[in-house]
């Protein structure tokens, strides 16, 4: 009967720290996604794009063999201002390439 009783507890008390660990992983990343949005920057779906702006990515020989990756609208710093398109790329390298449009498919130099 002992046995059991510790062998219950152990089952509980794993449980409970699997449990905290996703509360902790939920947590985590709320601030991050409140940053982004604080900032103006909103996570967009693709499709969700500017007609203009998908079609300078698709019809770009720069972004041909680039992976799509995430994209963002950004809203303009100033009240009123227009609102850019981040469009995050990935290369054969892995590496990272940012890319960003204004609303007529426009790249916007850095």
């Amino acid at each position: 009967m002992k046995k059991i009783s510790v062998l219950a507890f152990a089952f509980a008390l794993v449980g409970f720290t699997a449990q905290a660990q996703e509360v902790a992983t939920e947590n985590a990343q709320q601030p991050a996604q409140q940053e982004q949005a604080q900032n103006g920057k909103q996570k967009v779906a693709p499709d969700e794009l500017p007609d203009a702006v998908k079609k300078a990515i698709t019809t770009g020989e720069e972004y041909q063999g680039l992976t799509l990756g995430e994209t963002y609208k950004v809203q303009g710093a100033e009240e009123g201002a227009p609102a850019t398109y981040e469009v995050q790329f990935v290369n054969g390298e892995e590496q990272p390439v940012v890319v960003r449009f204004d609303e007529t498919g426009k790249k916007i130099e850095s």
